[in-house]
């Protein structure tokens, strides 16, 4: 039996241990949007589509002079394993509650949360001959967080279980969210090759970014008392997420997506640059580069955390679902906070430091089949500090109208050999709609997948 359930057995007969829980370093962590970089696989594909610009500067509606771009909204998000939100949840009467136990034995020894999210607000295009200009605005969230399984383990069940034990907690995070004004420029040779290139100014909202080579968390329970023994050499920068930990009984003072910055206090820039060519009559090749050299400068509100040293925790036994489902009493909670913050004794200092932007790269291509088939291919990998990926897919693409286009995909990428993905696409009169998915399943149940993709918005072009 292992000691989770001889804990949780001990638990049920009436033999009282006292039970100390240590609310994970960094709590606030989960509250914090977190996934797999955004690979858009389906838009590359659509060329005459406008948004499709987002992925590739050289793409210009054929034909079209004038372009406004309407808001459009893009996800990508995963959890590594097989964990759904569903797993989370529990009937218990006539309420679901929270139940990360039963997520928790799905969890990998360690574990990664994607998120990628890009949210366009507005954009307009003109073509002047043979060039075409471009222009937007959008916000974006990236992160990547990486978390032991012990974490969770420690938060839920406490650290009774594991008397005698050293746990290894500390995980790592990068998140940044940022402002995006972009310029573009492309030009047209004869009918066979476009280029484009584009420079994007980029103003940071609120970032958070553990120091990769400060990430221990060790916690040890004693067999006497069950006191908690951590010790830290943990840091993190952050600008407008975490804006203090207060040591003087205040508290946690957490700030999630605050704007607290000058849209120039923070900024940064990143550039992209494509080509589309016509290889024949219905062959079509394209590729692009997308945040190249990408970065942020956090100067305003930019602050180091740093924890350091062996401390002794006894705060107040709290159990995780209790804190989840808002049954515990909050002046206890509140008291816990304290008591934590005091004993993790982070030092803040004002420093700056810089987020690197994910670079991504596409290759496709697209064969005109009939009037009505278009079949396709496409590359994408994806490159950042903390992970690399590659997904590559097929399409097929039919239009049973003029204004119509409907279309698959089958596309395998770090996470599955096994997306179907499924775009629609109308072009009533001026007005461009779509829809579309890399993983069409996912995006109608996202509750009950480890992963989401989808992507939908609409222009008038003219």
């Amino acid at each position: 039996m292992t000691n989770v359930q001889s804990y949780e057995t001990a638990t049920k007969s009436t033999i009282s241990m006292k039970k100390h829980h240590i609310l994970p370093l960094l709590l606030f962590f989960s509250a914090l949007q977190t996934t797999i970089a955004q690979q858009e696989l389906l838009l590359h594909q659509q060329s005459d589509l406008w948004h499709a610009s987002a992925v590739n500067p050289a793409f210009f509606p054929k034909d079209k002079r004038f372009v406004i771009g309407g808001p459009s909204f893009g996800l990508d998000a995963a959890h590594s394993g097989d964990i759904t939100y569903n797993d989370l949840l529990r009937e218990q009467g006539d309420r679901t509650v929270l139940d990360v136990g039963n997520a928790i034995s799905k969890l990998e020894p360690n574990n990664d949360v994607y998120f990628d999210q890009r949210f366009e607000t507005v954009s307009a295009g003109v073509r002047l001959g043979s060039w075409f200009v471009q222009a937007g605005h959008a916000i974006r969230v990236n992160t990547a967080v990486n978390y032991p399984k012990a974490l969770a383990e420690l938060f839920w069940y406490g650290n009774g279980p594991y008397v005698g034990q050293t746990l290894e907690i500390g995980l790592a995070a990068n998140t940044a969210n940022w402002n995006e004004l972009h310029l573009g420029l492309g030009k047209r040779f004869g009918d066979k090759l476009s280029i484009g290139a584009r420079a994007k100014f980029l103003s940071g909202i609120g970032a958070l970014q553990t120091d990769d080579n400060r990430r221990q968390v060790r916690a040890l329970t004693s067999n006497d008392i069950y006191q908690l023994s951590l010790t830290t050499d943990y840091a993190f920068h952050s600008s407008s997420i975490v804006s203090a930990l207060d040591t003087a009984g205040l508290g946690f003072d957490l700030t999630l997506n605050e704007i607290k910055n000058d849209f120039a206090a923070n900024r940064g820039w990143a550039f992209d640059f494509g080509l589309q060519l016509r290889a024949g009559e219905r062959l079509t090749l394209s590729a692009s580069v997308l945040d190249l050299g990408g970065s942020i400068s956090w100067k305003k509100n930019a602050s180091y955390f740093h924890s350091q040293g062996t401390f002794e925790y006894s705060g107040i036994g709290i159990p995780g679902t209790d804190i989840l489902n808002g049954t515990t009493d909050s002046l206890d909670f509140d008291a816990a906070l304290d008591s934590l913050n005091d004993v993790l004794n982070f030092q803040k200092t004002d420093s700056e430091f810089t987020t690197e932007l994910p670079t991504r790269i596409y290759v496709g291509g697209s064969f005109k089949l009939t009037e009505r088939w278009v079949l396709g291919a496409v590359l994408h990998h994806f490159n950042s500090e903390r992970r690399k990926a590659t997904s590559v897919g097929v399409s097929a693409h039919w239009s049973p109208l003029r204004w119509l286009t409907v279309g698959g995909m089958y596309s395998i990428n770090d996470r599955s050999a096994a997306n179907i993905g499924l775009s629609i696409v109308a072009k009533p009169g001026p007005l461009q709609l779509f829809v579309l998915s890399d993983n069409a399943l996912n995006a109608v149940t996202p509750y009950g997948s480890a992963a989401v993709n989808f992507r939908f918005g609409g222009a008038i072009v003219f």
